[in-house]
């Protein structure tokens, strides 16, 4: 299915959901425009609920593929669920002509590195965000798009993650970032629009961009690689976890590797092709994000060193075991629609948390004064 068809096809349901989500939740959509190179430009802005400027918080960029725009990337990749719980901003930004001008021959020509570069600077001024920790995500052309920001607005952009996107073939020789950027892909073996593998013209093979930024990060060689709990074993997937470290300023590069994924965002609950279920690609951009700052280039979180709150079986079907090193702690179930689903007391301890008659699917949990945790029902 081309990208066009696929845009068309979904359409009518996502402005459905659209319908429905503003009824079911109590967060802010909102949305902005201003002229730039004499182009109306607009975007969408996903504020959580009861958003102050006095609170400083991150700012996501999460942009649309060839032929999409904001609102279909915006319900499609489910970002608003992770935000809404997380507490951080996310920006849906339109490209001219449903295109990102990364260098194609085809698409779009306009200056997009430029806008971006205004719209966090106004959006830091309206909003208040936490200007060294602005992100930049996106899926296909807008993965490609991430990349030009790593390349051309490192000083902005503190990390990037790219979902089914690449880089222009020629494009690696002419980055030259002004700072180190950690960098994630998730790419899925059998994607049908952006290779793998890499296509003549259009993108470079992952395991080339993979090196570029390797080399760039000054990265040990040979990344670590473990295998992601198959915990669908319906989506005919599997997913192999690439992680190169001992990077320059504690930078790392990060590839998800889905065996049998077609061009599809993990996690997605609209299926265009094989996707994986396996995790989702919003929560684990997210929680990569979280770790870096421009001014702290490794902001690891609690629980990468010294954890005081664990789920010890992940992922389950009929309960959780939560260690927790405190006493009378409030925690707070949310599901990946941000809907509260469970609520309790933990203790000193192992807590056995009943969980068999919650749907399918991630949850978030939420303790006071911790990092959140994620699990999966199964």
């Amino acid at each position: 299915m081309s990208l066009q068809n696929f845009g068309l096809r979904i359409l009518p349901f996502l402005l459905f959901l659209v319908f429905i989500k503003s009824d079911v939740t109590s967060q802010t959509t909102l949305t902005g425009n201003f002229m730039h190179n004499g182009v109306n430009r607009n975007y969408r802005l996903r504020l959580p609920k009861d958003h102050t400027t006095d609170e400083k918080i991150p700012l996501v960029f999460n942009m649309h593929g060839f032929t999409s725009n904001a609102i279909q990337q915006e319900l499609y990749s489910g970002m608003n669920a992770v935000a809404d719980v997380e507490r951080f901003a996310v920006c849906y930004p339109n490209g001219v002509g449903n295109a990102w001008n990364v260098g194609w021959a085809f698409g779009s020509t306009a200056d997009d590195v430029g806008f971006i570069s205004l719209l966090i600077d106004d959006l830091i001024s309206k909003y208040g965000f936490n200007q060294n920790k602005v992100y930049a995500c996106g899926m296909s052309n807008g993965g490609f798009m991430s990349y030009k920001l790593a390349c051309e607005l490192s000083n902005k952009i503190a990390a990037i993650a790219s979902v089914t996107g690449s880089m222009v073939p020629g494009a690696p020789a002419q980055c030259n970032p002004d700072n180190l950027v950690p960098i994630m892909e998730i790419h899925g073996t059998a994607d049908n629009t952006v290779n793998y593998n890499g296509t003549p013209f259009v993108s470079t093979a992952i395991p080339e961009i993979l090196k570029f930024w390797q080399d760039k990060n000054e990265c040990d060689v040979a990344p670590e690689i473990e295998m992601i709990p198959n915990s669908n074993t319906t989506d005919n997937t599997t997913t192999e976890k690439h992680t190169y470290i001992n990077c320059k300023n504690n930078k790392e590069v990060v590839h998800y590797k889905v065996l049998g994924g077609g061009h599809t965002w993990p996690g997605a609950s609209i299926s265009t092709g094989a996707t994986s279920q396996d995790f989702n690609a919003s929560s684990t951009i997210w929680e990569f994000f979280n770790r870096y700052s421009l001014e702290n280039t490794s902001n690891v979180l609690a629980t990468d060193t010294n954890p005081r709150t664990v789920i010890l079986n992940n992922p389950s079907s009929d309960y959780v075991n939560i260690r927790h090193l405190s006493d009378n702690q409030n925690m707070k179930l949310y599901n990946l629609q941000g809907q509260l689903s469970l609520q309790t007391q933990l203790n000193f301890g192992e807590n056995i948390i009943q969980i068999g008659h919650l749907e399918s699917g991630m949850y978030f949990v939420k303790v006071e004064n911790q990092p959140t945790l994620k699990f999966i029902k199964i």
